[in-house]
């Protein structure tokens, strides 16, 4: 548990209900601000599951979650391996990166991208890959800030957006090649 600073650490299993919760918020936030990609919760069940196997992780501050992200290492189904600058390179693959509603703006996202980095150098992997929803015109510029390449755009099919609408995918290489 953080003492007055920020602490990313593994999300337990017991503590999924409070993942999801926070993933509903930003939902919630999301869609207030006119944007329905997070319109429908992410079933408590996967978060479970992920939390299980390491995946899921919590920045935390007095017992507090003030944001989450998931990471994993396999190629998503909606990503083509050809989009990437070195297709083959070993890489994590961000996923539900969400700041508690109430703390946005205060820099969680900078630092919860940066903790996401070090996991993914941690892990062994060179470089951190993800997505977001290209029509909420504030996410690719804040990740470009951050040192992140946008690669190209891409359609996908969410269940709360119900048609192909487009995302932005980007890389970040965060360690030499290993």
């Amino acid at each position: 548990m953080g003492v007055g600073f920020p602490v990313m650490r593994r999300a337990q299993v017991a503590e999924a209900e409070a993942v999801s919760r926070l993933l509903r918020d930003a939902g919630r936030d999301l869609q207030m601000k006119g944007y329905q990609n997070w319109a429908l919760p992410y079933p408590l069940r996967a978060i479970r599951e992920q939390a299980q196997q390491g995946l899921v992780w919590v920045l935390e501050e007095r017992g507090e979650f003030l944001a989450t992200l998931t990471l994993d290492y396999d190629l998503p189904a909606e990503y083509q391996a050809e989009w990437f600058s070195q297709p083959q390179a070993s890489a994590a693959y961000l996923h539900r990166f969400a700041v508690t509603p109430s703390r946005q703006g205060s820099g969680l996202g900078r630092l919860g991208l940066r903790e996401a980095e070090r996991i993914t150098r941690e892990s062994g992997r060179a470089w951190l890959r993800f997505d977001c929803y290209s029509r909420n015109p504030d996410l690719p510029v804040f990740y470009q800030r951050q040192g992140c390449t946008a690669l190209r755009q891409f359609e996908m099919v969410l269940p709360s957006l119900g048609q192909p609408e487009p995302f932005t995918l980007f890389e970040k290489q965060v360690s030499e090649m290993l």
